[in-house]
């Protein structure tokens, strides 16, 4: 007899398949996959305490760590159930930058050059972060060089279809949440222990950054239809 989480899980990860892939094909495999998951042994999973130490930044998902793996056994991990499984199954802002400037080709380099840097940088202090908090701050810069861009386009400056705005907003938008729920620990800090394996803040935040990039996909599309149709005035 199957528990309740894995009930749940097989619910959940269709229900997320169905409206992300939209291939109901491909839903139904993943879900004799997963399944398939409730009647295959992994190792013992740990408790927070117990867990690998650059695995307790969140101290209130109490139990399903894997231990420190191998190569293989991280492969292996993929085909049995833990609390970073729903993280790696539910697991680019150029293309704006390029159309709005599209009719300024040596501003448009430099502005792809500066933000390509400033991503590169805060990667670098991202990676070096020894907080939550300090890791978000370190994309601010990097952040407000694409708000300028937005503004832009707001003002009716430079180039770029008229309704992709939107969707790149809403891109930004779903990222920023999913961004701060993910730092807050939403939901499970406030029921330690009941998230461990599903719905917790870092898996609400990969959902929510797979809406991000679908709307940044409509909104390059909108902007390549109207790269297509618009041709820069002469001067």
């Amino acid at each position: 007899m199957l528990s309740n989480k894995v009930w749940v899980a097989v619910i959940l990860l269709g229900v997320y398949i169905g409206l992300q892939a939209r291939f109901y094909l491909f839903g139904g495999v993943l879900l004799t996959v997963l399944f398939a998951m409730a009647f295959l042994n992994g190792p013992r999973l740990l408790d927070w305490a117990n867990s690998p130490p650059h695995l307790q930044f969140n101290r209130y998902v109490l139990t399903g760590y894997r231990p420190s793996s191998s190569v293989q056994d991280c492969i292996r991990s993929l085909f049995y159930l833990h609390n970073e499984l729903g993280n790696i199954y539910t697991h680019g802002a150029l293309p704006i930058v390029y159309s709005t400037l599209l009719c300024y080709p040596f501003i448009r380099t430099v502005a792809l050059l500066v933000y390509i840097l400033l991503s590169s940088h805060a990667i670098y202090c991202a990676v070096t972060a020894r907080s939550s908090v300090r890791r978000l701050r370190s994309f601010a810069w990097q952040a407000l060089f694409r708000f300028s861009f937005f503004l832009l386009r707001w003002v009716g400056v430079g180039g770029g279809s008229p309704t992709s705005l939107r969707h790149f907003l809403t891109m930004d938008t779903l990222a920023v949440l999913g961004g701060v729920i993910n730092i807050a620990r939403i939901p499970e800090r406030f029921r330690p222990g009941l998230f461990d394996y599903w719905c917790n803040s870092h898996q609400i935040m990969h959902v929510l950054v797979v809406g991000s990039i679908l709307y940044l996909h409509w909104g390059v599309l909108d902007d390549l239809l109207w790269i297509n149709s618009y041709n820069c005035p002469s001067d």
